[in-house]
């Protein structure tokens, strides 16, 4: 096993409990890489294997080693489309090596963000709530906290210190008077 695949292996696994939530026993996960030429949007390039599995391909964006290059470690869905040869472009490359192969290109906004929750979410709108996130919209327990307490003064320590020794020599005091009445009656 080379360490792409390895590593490919740790990124699934770290997508297990979702796969789990959602009922897929055998997901079909491939690392992926995104790019994008200058003033264009991002792109994948999917092998015509991965597309004749004819499943729904899983994904996290990584480098060429199978390293997450995500910091959320986001999981992204390529539905399966029966029409990839007619809708997505087919363009031959040549690796480092001088080996020809062929990749069909496919624009992230194909993908979907899968959730931990089992949330679908398109690539978009994804990428938008990351770069807002939702506003909390929950009210909150104690809504007039602020409100209610802000003018509430605290006393300087010394004062709460002072109070405390008072109440100390009440309490002895009253302690004091009792052990003394308890004396007294079993005196008698």
């Amino acid at each position: 096993m080379n360490t792409r695949q390895e590593n490919t292996k740790i990124l699934m696994a770290t997508h297990l409990p979702t796969f789990k939530k959602l009922g897929i026993k055998d997901p079909y996960f491939v690392a992926k890489s995104a790019w994008a030429p200058p003033g264009e949007d991002l792109k994948m390039q999917f092998f015509p294997n991965e597309f004749k599995v004819g499943k729904d391909i899983y994904t996290e964006l990584s480098d060429f080693e199978g390293v997450s290059e995500d910091p959320t470690h986001t999981l992204y869905k390529l539905k399966f489309n029966p029409f990839y040869k007619e809708e997505y472009p087919l363009e031959q490359k040549t690796s480092k090596s001088g080996n020809d192969y062929e990749v069909y290109i496919v624009p992230m906004d194909e993908l979907v963000a899968v959730l931990p929750n089992g949330e679908e979410i398109p690539y978009a709108k994804y990428q938008e709530r990351l770069e807002n996130p939702p506003v909390e919209t929950q009210e909150a327990d104690f809504p007039n906290f602020a409100k209610e307490y802000l003018e509430v003064s605290l006393k300087p320590k010394s004062d709460n210190q002072d109070d405390l020794r008072d109440a100390l020599i009440k309490v002895g005091n009253e302690l004091r008077n009792l052990s003394n009445i308890l004396l007294t009656k079993m005196d008698k």
